[in-house]
């Protein structure tokens, strides 16, 4: 399912530059082992030893777990908002996750602004 500001730019709330996307473990294991995408080390202090792809602009995750939001894949599909087919995580969901990564990266505080308003005028 789509994660991070992919839901934004489905909204026309923001130009976004790339795609993240939580996916099951098997599928992850499949496009790492592929060698069409490039394994990347996090860098966040709790993520250290945990990897990510990349390909092109597009990231694939096992979570977006940080700090006091841990959900499971399961749990995020549940509360998943369809857009012409395709799973985003929920705008809920992603402040919820945005907020955790703001503590360490400030790039986040603009997409908190974006959903906090489109929540409130929703």
């Amino acid at each position: 399912m789509v994660v991070g500001s992919g839901h934004l730019g489905a909204l026309r709330l923001k130009n976004v530059r790339d795609i993240d996307i939580v996916v099951v473990p098997e599928i992850f294991n499949t496009c790492k082992k592929s060698g069409l995408w490039k394994v990347l080390n996090f860098t966040y202090k709790d993520k250290l030893g945990h990897t990510y792809l990349k390909r092109n602009k597009v990231e694939l995750y096992l979570d977006v777990n940080k700090g006091m939001f841990n959900p499971t894949f399961t749990e995020l599909r549940k509360r998943a908002v369809l857009i012409k087919g395709i799973p985003f995580a929920s705008l809920e969901d992603i402040l919820k996750f945005k907020t955790e990564y703001s503590k360490q990266n400030p790039k986040h505080f603009k997409d908190i602004e974006i959903i906090e308003k489109y929540l409130a005028n929703k």
